[in-house]
């Protein structure tokens, strides 16, 4: 049977999904603008619009990915690419992991569990996302980086690792390197470099530190500020071990082992 050719209000319908993706455009922007090329690429084939609109059209695309890279940090949401570690409120330690999706049980010294490595799944569906669990058997919604368990237990995903181009990237330990990272992260946002942005930024993520909720990292107020005693930030409990799953396994991974 032969397939019906797509008019413009149909493509453009498309292409306004596409757009209003807003779990994909705040959890991972480079997905999201990645697939919107692709899209672009594949709408240009049909003949249906001029350059000016196909022109515009990106324009649209890689202004809401700039505004996704700014807006992460505001919306934190959950990404399948990314590694974390699954820490109940009040508590410093994980006792769980998910690595692209797949959720395992740590057991009390936190290294892998003996119990088999599935325990669950993390599903995303239309923005929606969910946590289901083989055992026990329940099914929890995940809202920004938190979920409750089954049993009542509200718990944070606290991120530590993104597979990008096939390679983890991961945090830095040392408190300078941290504050060299967030200064050149900040100096590649002003100056619209995207790419570079993002890598600084997310080792910085990833890192042990947190921005000073006494002075906010003001350059006006850190220096004579108690809470971080000048640095802007302040340790920050990632749930040990600090790096996500086997450590070994992580380019670039240099925590040490939990003792």
């Amino acid at each position: 049977m032969q397939t019906l050719p797509i008019t413009k209000s149909q493509a453009l319908e498309k292409w306004t999904k596409e757009l209003q993706n807003e779990h994909l455009r705040l959890s991972d922007p480079e997905a999201f603008l990645s697939i919107a090329d692709w899209h672009l690429s594949e709408m240009e084939k049909l003949n249906l619009f001029d350059p000016l609109e196909l022109y515009e059209m990106r324009e649209q695309a890689h202004a809401a990915y700039s505004a996704g890279l700014e807006e992460q940090f505001a919306y934190e949401q959950y990404c399948q690419a990314s590694a974390y570690n699954v820490v109940p409120d009040g508590e410093n330690t994980r006792i769980a992991t998910i690595s692209h999706g797949v959720f395992s049980f740590t057991d009390a010294s936190g290294m892998r569990s003996m119990l088999p490595a599935y325990h669950g799944r993390v599903m995303v569906t239309e923005g929606r996302v969910h946590l289901v669990m083989s055992q026990p058997n329940y099914c929890v919604p995940i809202s920004g980086l938190r979920f409750v368990t089954g049993d009542g237990i509200p718990c944070q995903l606290v991120e530590t690792a993104r597979m990008s181009n096939g390679k983890w990237l991961t945090g830095v330990q040392d408190p300078d390197a941290y504050r060299a990272l967030v200064d050149l992260a900040q100096e590649a946002f002003e100056q619209k470099d995207w790419v570079r942005y993002r890598m600084l930024r997310d080792r910085a993520r990833y890192s042990p530190f947190t921005c000073c909720p006494t002075c906010h990292d003001s350059f006006v107020q850190r220096e004579d500020c108690d809470g971080c005693g000048g640095l802007g930030f302040i340790p920050d409990n990632l749930g040990e071990p600090v790096c996500a799953g086997d450590c070994r396994n992580i380019e670039g991974c240099t925590t040490l082992p939990t003792p």
